[in-house]
């Protein structure tokens, strides 16, 4: 997105607050993903945010000030991301930075912000990297609101040694995402002393996932650990085929299960047993998350994903950083964000660590009358 276009997009937005709020806005900006083929990503992530700042400036702004965001489309592309979030420093004179969405951009763009002394929100990169190089690593104007790799394993493993469970098998897709998250599985499976009794990558293009399914099942581990993505389809369809012989966790892709598996073998309690790990689940009770979902429906027409949920609550995180600092100073922000202490509407708050980490709560999801519902609560 050009920058004059973006600058014209916050401008109108601005004069259609009235004179209520007719001050110079706060400026936060953000660096996502909004063309190319993961646009509609970006778009969900930037929805979100549309609907934070909708409510913020309904309810007077912050500081008697709009909040803005201004849009830097890094397509995906570190070169392209770093140019963006350099505009935005630079031109717009943004406060705060959210994004990058995708992994190698902020990867690429949390020097950038550090050396300005800008504080970056990652919403929803989920990298353990971004953790370990937070806080006193170097990158102390680097925040990361969401929960990590590493959270969601351990939240896992956690759950998994309450059911008793001793040994589990790891099936990952051959992609950074779900090779990164097998990795974290692996070490929290040991730290909870759960032996890994083997943890195999699903070949690209592989359709017949039959025989990879038998060799695990050979290991007869009691739970087999699941992180799939594009090859979630053909393994649930070798899974029904197999009778459904180990219970499955990990990361589950339930919308993918219901689409494939039959109602007969749903209805047999075959999958009875499955217990996926999710950062957000629509359907989960709560107040502010059932207002969200119901808001996030009405002003959009859809049900809204994790990275909407992430990029609301970040924006809420910063308005309240920037309220409690009583200024829009970067410097003063950076000081109240490492303060948070917000509750979130996903369970617990955004209390940070040393690593300027915020640790929420996760759901472990199960099927149950052929609907994913919510079993229990884990981390926070």
């Amino acid at each position: 997105m050009k920058l004059k276009y973006v600058l014209i997009i916050a401008a109108c937005h601005i004069l259609s607050l009235g004179p209520a709020l007719a001050a110079d806005p706060i400026r936060i900006g953000v660096t996502t993903i909004l063309s190319g083929p993961n646009a509609d990503r970006g778009q969900s992530e930037q929805y979100g945010i549309e609907l934070a700042l909708q409510k913020i400036n309904e309810a007077g702004g912050v500081l008697d000030r709009p909040v803005e965001a201004f849009y830097a489309n890094n397509a995906a592309d570190p070169a392209t991301g770093i140019a963006g979030v350099k505009r935005l420093l630079e031109d717009v004179h943004v406060s705060v930075l959210i994004g990058a969405l995708a992994t190698p951009v902020t990867r690429a763009v949390m020097p950038i912000a550090n050396a300005a002394k800008v504080p970056l929100v990652i919403d929803i990169s989920a990298g353990q990297e971004f953790f370990d190089a937070a806080g006193p690593s170097g990158y102390d104007y680097v925040f990361k609101t969401s929960p990590s790799d590493g959270d969601v394993a351990k939240g896992m493993m956690q759950w998994l040694r309450t059911e008793n469970v001793q040994s589990v098998a790891i099936l990952a897709d051959d992609n950074d995402f779900n090779r990164a998250n097998a990795t974290a599985m692996a070490q929290a499976a040991a730290a909870a002393g759960i032996k890994v009794l083997a943890n195999e990558v699903v070949a690209k293009g592989t359709t017949d996932l039959a025989p990879t399914l038998e060799t695990l099942r050979s290991r007869s581990p009691d739970r087999l650990i699941t992180l799939l993505s594009t090859s979630s389809g053909a393994f649930f369809h070798a899974y029904e085929q197999s009778g459904g012989k180990i219970p499955l966790a990990g990361r589950i892709d339930f919308p993918a299960a219901l689409a494939t598996l039959s109602p007969q073998f749903i209805a047999s309690g075959a999958f009875d047993k499955t217990a996926g790990i999710s950062v957000f689940t629509p359907s989960s009770s709560g107040a502010q998350l059932q207002e969200f979902v119901r808001a996030y429906r009405e002003k959009y027409g859809l049900m809204p994903t994790q990275r909407s949920a992430f990029a609301f609550e970040a924006i809420q995180l910063v308005a309240d950083a920037i309220n409690r600092a009583g200024s829009d100073e970067p410097s003063a922000i950076q000081r109240t964000l490492k303060a948070s202490s917000m509750n979130s509407f996903l369970g617990g708050n955004f209390k940070m660590d040393e690593h300027n980490h915020a640790h929420t709560s996760m759901q472990i999801i199960g099927i149950r009358s052929g609907k994913a519902v919510a079993l229990d609560n884990v981390g926070g």
